[in-house]
């Protein structure tokens, strides 16, 4: 078993979590501010209860924000990658609606450039929601707030 053991503090005042990465993790406790720790792999006997539990935030009907950790996606695991590519497809407007962004935590500089580079080539067109990269989780979490409430006073 492969565990993450969190223990950067997070501004949100949660507990740091802890968990097997294996299957991913969605940690909700800091609701709208949800992590979303993505696995290396996925196997194929998980593939359906991982789908379930991203799909379970969207069932919430509430507009929320991603943190974005771990893998950005999983290798070698077509089942995981197919039915996640078709819901996200058949399911963008819904994504649109209550996803108010997604932020990547990247400490490394590097990876951080590989990674808006990716979204300034035009993977940032194709998301349904904005898309950033920080190398904080309190950064992570400045802009999340930030996006929540934008939408909050765009509902007002």
């Amino acid at each position: 078993m492969n565990t993450i053991n969190d223990q950067r503090s997070t501004a949100c005042g949660c507990a740091p979590s802890t968990g097997d990465i294996r299957n991913g993790s969605i940690d909700a406790a800091c609701w709208p501010l949800v992590v979303l720790r993505m696995p290396n792999h996925v196997p194929d006997e998980d593939a359906d209860e991982l789908l379930v539990r991203i799909q379970a935030l969207y069932g919430r009907n509430e507009p929320f924000a991603l943190l974005l950790e771990g893998a950005e996606l999983p290798r070698h695991s077509p089942r995981f990658m197919n039915a996640y590519a078709k819901w996200s497809r058949d399911n963008h407007a819904l994504q649109q609606r209550y996803c108010v962004g997604a932020v990547r935590i990247e400490a490394d500089e590097t990876r951080r450039r590989e990674y808006l580079a990716k979204m300034d080539g035009g993977a940032a067109a194709r998301m349904p929601y904005p898309y950033r990269v920080v190398a904080t989780r309190a950064q992570a979490e400045a802009q999340a707030r930030a996006w929540l409430e934008s939408r909050a006073s765009a509902v007002r």
